[in-house]
């Protein structure tokens, strides 16, 4: 673990939160999997990092009730956005959420801007055990880099994965 990364780890612990460093998605695909029970029902909040990490899958191969608003099929087809929105509003009785986070400040600050509100909503209150998957390039100074990150990096991103156009504004002021 680098000097960056442990800074941060520290001062997430610090604020309260409990982390754990993995060497990898493996070895954090270990630790998740280590803390949900069979029986227990997995909401996801929309996370980049948590489709790349491939815990998804995994959670349903095992027969985990996993809600995910954010399948290829519920978000490519917009007759599906009252069903897409009932799994939204479910993950907040769900026993675990497993997410991503747009930023983490080095001191140890979660930085996050949604476009519908329901997975910051879920990280503060709703299911009782939360992970927040994380990678090294999430890792920024403070929240003004956290901020520049999440417009001109993760929005266009998403937007483009997402197939939304005319996206980019001009009048975002930091």
């Amino acid at each position: 673990m680098d000097a960056q990364m442990e800074e941060t780890l520290k001062n997430i612990l610090a604020n309260n939160f409990e982390a754990r460093f993995a060497e990898n998605k493996d070895a954090a695909k270990q630790i998740v999997f280590g803390s949900i029970s069979k029986d227990a029902i997995v909401g996801v909040g929309d996370s980049a990092t948590v489709r790349q990490v491939g815990i998804i899958e995994e959670l349903e191969k095992k027969g985990i009730r996993v809600l995910n608003p954010f399948s290829k099929e519920l978000t490519t087809d917009h007759a599906k956005t009252m069903v897409r929105d009932n799994i939204s509003r479910q993950i907040f009785s769900s026993d675990v959420l497993i997410s991503g986070t747009n930023a983490v400040t080095r001191d140890g600050k979660l930085v996050n801007i949604d476009a519908v509100g329901n997975r910051v909503a879920s990280m503060i209150f709703g299911p009782r055990k939360v992970f927040i998957i994380v990678g090294k390039n999430k890792i920024v100074k403070d929240v003004d880099q956290a901020l520049y990150r999440i417009k001109n990096i993760i929005a266009p991103f998403h937007a483009r994965t997402k197939g939304v156009r005319n996206f980019l504004r001009t009048d975002w002021k930091m």
